[in-house]
Protein backbone atom coordinates (compact mmCIF):
# COMPACT_ATOMS: atom_id res chain seq x y z
CA UNK A 1 0.00 0.00 0.00
CA UNK A 2 1.01 3.95 -1.18
CA UNK A 3 2.22 5.87 1.68
CA UNK A 4 0.13 8.30 0.22
CA UNK A 5 -2.97 6.15 -0.18
CA UNK A 6 -4.89 4.98 2.44
CA UNK A 7 -9.01 3.54 2.31
CA UNK A 8 -11.18 6.51 3.77
CA UNK A 9 -13.29 4.10 5.78
CA UNK A 10 -9.69 2.78 7.25
CA UNK A 11 -8.98 6.25 8.27
CA UNK A 12 -12.46 7.09 9.66
CA UNK A 13 -12.10 3.61 11.53
CA UNK A 14 -8.72 4.53 13.18
CA UNK A 15 -9.78 8.27 13.79
CA UNK A 16 -12.19 7.20 16.12
CA UNK A 17 -10.30 4.92 17.44
CA UNK A 18 -8.54 7.38 18.76
CA UNK A 19 -10.95 9.63 19.88
CA UNK A 20 -12.91 6.81 21.80
CA UNK A 21 -11.26 7.12 25.41
CA UNK A 22 -12.27 10.94 24.76
CA UNK A 23 -15.04 10.16 24.33
CA UNK A 24 -15.75 7.52 26.79
CA UNK A 25 -14.56 9.78 29.44
CA UNK A 26 -16.70 12.32 28.38
CA UNK A 27 -19.30 10.21 28.66
CA UNK A 28 -18.74 8.88 32.32
CA UNK A 29 -18.35 12.52 33.18
CA UNK A 30 -21.49 13.37 32.22
CA UNK A 31 -23.21 10.57 33.60
CA UNK A 32 -21.55 10.69 36.92
CA UNK A 33 -19.31 7.42 37.05
CA UNK A 34 -16.45 8.92 37.87
CA UNK A 35 -15.72 9.12 41.77
CA UNK A 36 -12.71 11.75 41.05
CA UNK A 37 -13.38 13.22 37.84
CA UNK A 38 -10.67 15.54 37.32
CA UNK A 39 -8.28 13.72 38.36
CA UNK A 40 -9.04 10.34 36.76
CA UNK A 41 -9.49 12.63 33.37
CA UNK A 42 -5.64 13.99 34.00
CA UNK A 43 -4.36 10.42 34.36
CA UNK A 44 -6.08 8.56 31.78
CA UNK A 45 -5.78 11.25 28.62
CA UNK A 46 -2.03 11.53 30.18
CA UNK A 47 -1.78 7.68 29.54
CA UNK A 48 -3.32 8.02 25.89
CA UNK A 49 -0.55 10.98 25.12
CA UNK A 50 2.51 8.81 26.31
CA UNK A 51 1.12 6.11 23.92
CA UNK A 52 0.20 7.41 20.89
CA UNK A 53 3.48 9.37 21.30
CA UNK A 54 5.72 6.35 21.65
CA UNK A 55 3.35 4.92 18.64
CA UNK A 56 4.20 7.88 16.42
CA UNK A 57 7.66 7.35 16.73
CA UNK A 58 7.83 3.83 16.37
CA UNK A 59 6.03 4.48 12.55
CA UNK A 60 9.47 5.07 10.88
CA UNK A 61 11.44 1.81 12.21
CA UNK A 62 8.15 0.13 11.32
CA UNK A 63 8.56 1.45 7.56
CA UNK A 64 12.08 0.60 7.59
CA UNK A 65 11.90 -2.63 8.95
CA UNK A 66 9.22 -3.98 7.89
CA UNK A 67 8.53 -2.07 4.57
CA UNK A 68 5.14 -0.76 5.69
CA UNK A 69 4.77 2.69 4.17
CA UNK A 70 1.05 3.00 4.65
CA UNK A 71 1.52 3.97 8.59
CA UNK A 72 2.76 7.27 6.79
CA UNK A 73 -0.19 8.62 6.27
CA UNK A 74 -1.72 7.97 9.76
CA UNK A 75 1.55 10.01 11.42
CA UNK A 76 0.03 13.06 11.53
CA UNK A 77 -3.20 11.76 12.91
CA UNK A 78 -1.62 10.32 15.34
CA UNK A 79 0.79 12.57 16.25
CA UNK A 80 -2.04 15.52 16.51
CA UNK A 81 -3.98 12.84 19.02
CA UNK A 82 -1.15 12.77 21.23
CA UNK A 83 -1.16 16.44 21.27
CA UNK A 84 -4.58 17.01 22.17
CA UNK A 85 -4.80 14.50 24.82
CA UNK A 86 -1.80 16.09 26.34
CA UNK A 87 -3.84 19.45 25.98
CA UNK A 88 -7.25 17.83 27.55
CA UNK A 89 -4.40 16.50 30.23
CA UNK A 90 -3.15 19.80 30.82
CA UNK A 91 -6.91 21.38 31.39
CA UNK A 92 -8.09 18.94 33.39
CA UNK A 93 -5.28 19.04 35.77
CA UNK A 94 -5.57 23.05 36.05
CA UNK A 95 -9.10 22.12 36.66
CA UNK A 96 -8.52 20.08 39.06
CA UNK A 97 -6.81 23.03 41.36
CA UNK A 98 -9.58 25.72 40.59
CA UNK A 99 -7.23 27.34 38.12
CA UNK A 100 -5.82 28.40 40.56
CA UNK A 101 -2.93 30.32 38.82
CA UNK A 102 -0.70 31.05 41.37
CA UNK A 103 -0.93 27.91 42.91
CA UNK A 104 -0.53 26.29 39.73
CA UNK A 105 2.70 28.47 39.03
CA UNK A 106 4.29 27.39 41.92
CA UNK A 107 3.49 23.62 41.73
CA UNK A 108 4.58 23.13 37.94
CA UNK A 109 8.18 23.72 39.56
CA UNK A 110 8.18 20.65 40.85
CA UNK A 111 10.98 18.55 38.95
CA UNK A 112 8.26 15.84 37.25
CA UNK A 113 5.46 18.69 36.66
CA UNK A 114 7.91 21.08 34.82
CA UNK A 115 9.38 17.99 32.73
CA UNK A 116 5.67 17.41 31.64
CA UNK A 117 5.11 20.69 30.95
CA UNK A 118 8.52 21.09 28.61
CA UNK A 119 7.05 17.91 26.83
CA UNK A 120 4.04 19.48 26.10
CA UNK A 121 5.79 22.83 24.73
CA UNK A 122 7.75 20.50 22.92
CA UNK A 123 4.24 19.40 20.84
CA UNK A 124 3.35 23.05 20.06
CA UNK A 125 5.97 23.92 17.50
CA UNK A 126 4.50 20.57 15.50
CA UNK A 127 1.08 21.21 15.87
CA UNK A 128 1.39 24.83 14.53
CA UNK A 129 3.20 23.25 11.50
CA UNK A 130 1.68 19.80 10.77
CA UNK A 131 -0.55 21.21 7.99
CA UNK A 132 0.41 20.19 4.66
CA UNK A 133 1.55 24.05 3.42
CA UNK A 134 3.38 25.17 6.14
CA UNK A 135 5.49 21.71 5.07
CA UNK A 136 5.76 23.82 1.67
CA UNK A 137 5.63 26.80 3.37
CA UNK A 138 9.28 25.65 5.50
CA UNK A 139 10.72 23.40 3.18
CA UNK A 140 11.49 19.46 4.11
CA UNK A 141 14.65 20.53 5.80
CA UNK A 142 13.56 23.09 8.17
CA UNK A 143 10.15 20.84 8.66
CA UNK A 144 12.23 17.90 9.29
CA UNK A 145 14.33 19.60 12.10
CA UNK A 146 11.26 21.17 13.73
CA UNK A 147 9.56 17.87 13.72
CA UNK A 148 12.32 16.07 15.30
CA UNK A 149 10.70 17.42 18.42
CA UNK A 150 8.92 14.53 18.49
CA UNK A 151 11.68 12.84 20.32
CA UNK A 152 12.35 15.33 23.16
CA UNK A 153 8.32 15.62 23.67
CA UNK A 154 7.76 11.64 24.06
CA UNK A 155 11.56 11.09 26.32
CA UNK A 156 10.10 13.75 28.19
CA UNK A 157 6.88 12.87 28.69
CA UNK A 158 7.81 8.90 29.79
CA UNK A 159 10.21 10.89 32.53
CA UNK A 160 7.55 12.77 33.88
CA UNK A 161 4.32 9.62 33.89
CA UNK A 162 7.44 7.48 35.14
CA UNK A 163 8.05 10.03 37.84
CA UNK A 164 4.33 10.41 38.43
CA UNK A 165 3.07 6.77 38.43
CA UNK A 166 6.36 4.88 38.87
CA UNK A 167 7.45 1.27 37.25
CA UNK A 168 4.29 -0.48 38.80
CA UNK A 169 2.65 -0.76 35.70
CA UNK A 170 4.06 -3.04 33.16
CA UNK A 171 3.34 -0.70 30.39
CA UNK A 172 5.84 2.09 31.99
CA UNK A 173 8.72 -0.26 31.18
CA UNK A 174 7.60 -1.12 28.14
CA UNK A 175 7.16 2.66 26.76
CA UNK A 176 10.66 3.53 28.04
CA UNK A 177 12.26 0.37 26.22
CA UNK A 178 10.26 1.55 23.31
CA UNK A 179 11.31 5.01 22.98
CA UNK A 180 14.77 4.22 23.39
CA UNK A 181 15.11 1.52 20.56
CA UNK A 182 13.17 4.60 18.43
CA UNK A 183 16.25 6.83 19.63
CA UNK A 184 19.07 4.01 18.35
CA UNK A 185 17.38 3.73 15.44
CA UNK A 186 17.25 6.93 14.37
CA UNK A 187 21.04 6.59 15.08
CA UNK A 188 21.54 3.70 13.53
CA UNK A 189 19.15 4.26 10.81
CA UNK A 190 21.82 5.28 8.02
CA UNK A 191 24.29 2.19 8.51
CA UNK A 192 20.79 -0.09 7.83
CA UNK A 193 20.22 1.97 4.93
CA UNK A 194 23.34 0.97 3.40
CA UNK A 195 23.81 -2.80 4.76
CA UNK A 196 20.40 -2.99 3.11
CA UNK A 197 21.58 -1.78 -0.52
CA UNK A 198 24.84 -4.05 0.03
Amino acid sequence: MNANRIHPLLRVAIFLGLATPLLLLARDYMEGALASPFRTIVQETGVWSVRLLVLGLLIAPLRDIMGWTWPLALRRMIGLFAAFYAAVHIIAWTRQYGFDWPLLLGEVMRPWLLIGALGALAMVPMVLTSASFMHRLLGPATWARIHKLVYAAAALAVVHYAMARGFTRLEMPVAVLLVLFAFVWRVARPGFARARTL
